[in-house]
Parts: C-alpha cells; structure tokens; sequence
C-alpha cells in the first residue's frame, strides 16, 4: 500500500454510545433498555482493557490531523432505521429479523454468565445486573409488532492527503 498526495482519506467508524442513545422504542422509557452510563463505562473498560475501542468515530479527527491530513470534515450517517408497526408485514419482518442480525434487543442469555462476564470486564456487581436487567427487558419488549426508531450515527471523516 502506498500513498499518493493530493488524494483523499475518508473513515467510516462508530461511535458506540451516540448510537446507543439513539434507540426509540414508541411506549417505552429508554432508560429503562439502555443504561448509557454503565455503557459508558463498559465502553471505556473495554478499550483500556483491550484496546478496541467502538467509540473511535469520534476520534478519527484527532487522528487524521495529527498524521498531517489536511481539510478534514465530519459527517453523521443519516440513515435511520424505522420498523413501523403500521407497515406491511413481510417488508415488517424482513426489518425487524435484520436489526435482530445486528443484535438489536439480543437475549443476554444466563443471568450468571451475563453477569460475571460484565464484572469481568470492570464493572461492578450492581451495574452489571443492571445492564442484565436491561437488556432483558428490551429483548422481551421488543417484537415484530413494535415501532421503533434506530439511527446508527455512523461517524464520517474526511480529508486531503498532503505529502
């Protein structure tokens, strides 16, 4: 791989908890799905522990400037997902079996499990029982037959190769 001045750089990355903070499900407390300080939290654990980080999107920036990309703009994804519980039901089904694939409203499975496995990843007992708590409530209220709004937020940065 080489680079070519005068070229362009573009980056396509997430940044975790905007896209988490960024679920409606019509009739429900979000805060009562999606616990976005104890998120946080694992979010951070989880790159000092091993260094992948989901909320790089927001960090593209910062990095392109310091290897000397120039002109660099960001963008938002605008798409946004809209299983509408008015909807035909085979277009229905077809979204709702797709944000499923990409683990929206997941079974965390065994309460244990789920659990210790959060601990160790750094958070307490009490958050991630919480988070256990939580997502167990979104996979048993989340269906086919629900109105629920997902943007993704995907983070879009961009600029100019200058050698």
């Amino acid at each position: 791989m080489y680079i070519i001045g005068g070229g362009k750089i573009i980056c396509f990355e997430p940044h975790w908890i905007s896209n988490m903070a960024s679920y409606l499900l019509d009739g429900e407390k979000q805060s009562e799905f999606i616990q976005l300080g104890v998120l946080q939290k694992l979010f951070e654990s989880d790159t000092q522990r091993n260094g992948k980080d989901g909320n790089i999107g927001m960090k593209i920036p910062i990095y392109l400037s310091e290897l000397g990309v120039k002109n660099i703009e960001c963008r938002v994804s605008d798409k946004v997902n809209f299983l509408d519980s008015n909807m035909h039901h085979n277009d229905k089904n077809d979204l709702y079996q797709s944000l499923k694939e990409e683990g929206i409203a997941g079974d965390p499975g065994d309460k244990q499990q789920f659990v210790e496995r959060l601990i160790a990843r750094g958070l307490t007992y009490d958050n991630a029982l919480a988070q256990y708590e939580a997502e167990l409530r979104f996979f048993n209220i989340f269906h086919v037959y629900s109105s629920f709004v997902y943007a993704p937020n995907m983070k879009i940065t961009f600029g100019d190769i200058v050698c």
